[in-house]
């Protein structure tokens, strides 16, 4: 069995086929399969071939936002910008009770 799965992975597809992380989805299978290399592959290539008479394929395109989630043990941010923004106040807090002049 051979399975391949890519979780926030950048696709695209121009009309030439889909493209995973900037690689062809049809070069990736191959290099999996063990029918290409380094992008030789086919007859007189050495390398084996693939067939199956009874297989299953399974291809799922499920294009979501990206997600960001930042967890400590005290508090969850959604951004690196949220959690930036919360500790350079707690920050500016904490300096402030410290040097009171200020």
């Amino acid at each position: 069995m051979l399975k391949i799965s890519f979780t926030n992975a950048e696709v695209s597809d121009h009309g030439y086929g889909l493209e995973v992380n900037g690689k062809s989805l049809e070069d990736i299978i191959s290099t999996a399969l063990g029918t290409k290399l380094k992008g030789n592959g086919g007859y007189g290539s050495g390398l084996p071939s693939f067939s199956s008479n009874s297989c299953d394929v399974t291809v799922t395109i499920n294009p979501h936002d990206k997600e960001c989630e930042i967890e400590t043990g005290d508090n969850v941010w959604h951004s690196v910008e949220e959690m930036e923004a919360e500790k350079s106040e707690q920050f500016q807090e904490e300096n402030a009770e410290a040097d009171p002049e200020k």
